[in-house]
């Protein structure tokens, strides 16, 4: 079984020891061949950076490392070029002069490996001697590949008044490769947010902007097929592990939390790399791209403007919406949370032009539901956990309720509207998570799915949730369908809880429960009980 690239950006290290790769070196083929100026962007750890480093292996001419890649055995000429490589996520930004002295130490120790004079402190002069340096030494044009090219940007916007020096700064200096295209071969430019004032969206107007193409959309993530022929043998070894499922319940699995990210009209969806990489390693799902990868900035934005806040279960947008973002100050909340990677494409009307916008995934939901629930529900106390825990242990549920319902009145009506079931599920385990519970969801049985399961040490609480329904028909379900049975002679009481929704009242209107014996025989209802 081949090792697993997690975390790895060098295509040479995955190549040379046979790790699992997704081949889209025919992307990198694709892109050399027809054109000369690109810029893409992609959330936080999509494979821009493995994608950069694999295109510089390619424009180097290192036909050799690829030789079990589709691009060896294609007509590509492999003709060698010099390659500028800048990563902006390894250049210090907290001030201008940092942020300055830094991108010119990064050009100077290039220009050194090159045997290059850099005799100036202008970082532009610095850049131009660098690009005009390279293409005379190797008598070649230069190949220029910007990493994150906007993150001294994003990583500021908490002091406006350093973004936009920092944004300013990084305008004259991309500027500067305007006046370079006699000496330029290829550049590709990747980052999360489109910043258009930013030069390289005004002055360096030969830029092609490949984020929604069509042609484009599976450069970056893996497709259902890839997925299925790359991880075959790492499915295998989780049905092998669990013992009490399959291959296609594996893949489903790994599909409803991981898939679903769409990038242009085409119906093309692709998985988040990191993510399923750590699935195939944990053999569990859980948030790992949210763990490692989520941008702050976005909920902090959400904290400032919560005015703004849109429907985490959709809205719409213009392509040129989702695209630009000119304003620093008013940064446009649909935009972010599609350039960040929170919201993805789920259809698109050719009459209005218009894109219809949604959560893509279970990782993506629960991640988004968690920091809402972080920094929303203030009313929570959190602190009080164990208060919590002690009440439910005593069966004492409304006590739990009565706080849910005030976290719930915390959020900006906005994130309601249109709201399905799932998305007031996902609010609810945040909820528990924040309350010092570890709930779990979408349990499976020989008859359905449990909504939502607690386990204590005395009782096991099972949940059914509906949406503008009644409680009635929720505790109706679980009976009916008897979910609690295969927790029943485990030692344990069994409470059976169901609650109803109001999307009028954005908030739980009225929850019913019995309590079961360990066999699953009525012992009493569930009540509103006084504590102590």
């Amino acid at each position: 079984m081949k090792k697993l690239p997690i975390g790895i950006q060098n295509i040479r290290e995955i190549l040379e020891e046979d790790q699992v790769y997704i081949d889209k070196t025919l992307f990198a083929q694709e892109l050399i061949k027809a054109g000369k100026y690109y810029f893409i962007s992609r959330p936080r750890r999509f494979g821009k950076s493995l994608f950069l480093n694999t295109l510089q292996e390619i424009l180097s001419g290192n036909k050799k490392l690829f030789k079990r890649c589709k691009i060896y055995d294609s007509d590509y000429d492999w003709q060698k070029y010099p390659v500028l490589y800048l990563d902006f996520s390894k250049i210090a930004n907290k001030t201008p002069d940092q942020l300055e002295t830094a991108l010119r130490v990064r050009l100077e120790l290039i220009a050194k490996k090159h045997d290059i004079s850099i005799v100036t402190a202008d970082i532009q002069v610095a850049l131009d001697t660098l690009i005009v340096g390279l293409s005379s030494k190797y008598k070649s044009k230069v190949a220029v590949l910007i990493d994150e090219y906007d993150k001294p940007i994003i990583d500021r916007l908490e002091d406006l008044s350093t973004a936009r020096e920092n944004r300013d700064l990084l305008k004259g200096f991309f500027g500067t490769l305007k006046g370079l295209d006699s000496e330029l071969r290829f550049m590709l430019i990747t980052g999360i947010s489109k910043f258009s004032r930013v030069s390289l969206f005004s002055s360096l107007n030969n830029l092609k902007d490949i984020t929604m193409d069509p042609r484009y959309a599976a450069m970056m993530g893996y497709t259902e097929e890839e997925l299925k022929n790359a991880f075959s043998d790492h499915v295998q070894s989780i049905v092998s592990e669990r013992q009490d499922t399959s291959s296609e319940k594996v893949l489903e699995e790994v599909r409803e939390w991981y898939n679903g990210y769409r990038f242009s009209k085409s119906e093309t969806c692709v998985y988040n790399p990191f993510s399923t990489l750590n699935f195939m390693d944990e053999k569990e799902p859980a948030t790992y791209w949210y763990t490692t990868g989520t941008p702050s900035f976005l909920v902090n934005q959400l904290k400032k403007h919560p005015q703004s806040m849109v429907s985490i279960d959709g809205t719409t947008a213009r392509g040129d919406e989702l695209m630009d973002i000119s304003s620093l100050e008013h940064i446009d909340l649909k935009a972010l949370m599609y350039q960040s990677g929170y919201f993805t494409i789920k259809g698109y009307n050719p009459t209005s032009k218009r894109y219809r916008l949604g959560l893509p995934n279970e990782e993506v939901r629960t991640a988004f539901m968690y920091s809402l629930t972080k920094h929303f529900t203030d009313n929570i106390d959190v602190r009080s956990s164990e208060k919590f825990v002690k009440a439910l242990e005593k069966h004492q549920v409304d006590i739990l309720f009565e706080h849910i319902k005030v976290g719930f009145s915390s959020f900006a009506y906005q994130v309601f509207a249109g709201a399905k079931e799932r998305t007031y599920q996902a609010m609810l385990l945040s909820m528990l998570h924040g309350m010092g519970f570890d709930p779990l969801s979408e349990r499976a049985t020989n008859t359905g799915r449990i909504d939502v399961m607690l386990e204590m040490p005395k009782t096991t609480y099972i949940l059914e949730l509906k949406l503008d329904g009644c409680a009635d028909a929720a505790l109706d379900q679980i009976r009916q369908k008897e979910y609690f049975k295969p927790y029943t002679h485990k030692g344990k009481e069994i409470a059976i809880i169901g609650a109803n929704f109001s999307s009028e009242a954005r908030n739980i209107s009225e929850w019913k429960g019995e309590l079961l014996t360990e066999s699953g025989e009525k012992l009493r209802d569930l009540l509103l009980e006084k504590e102590g």
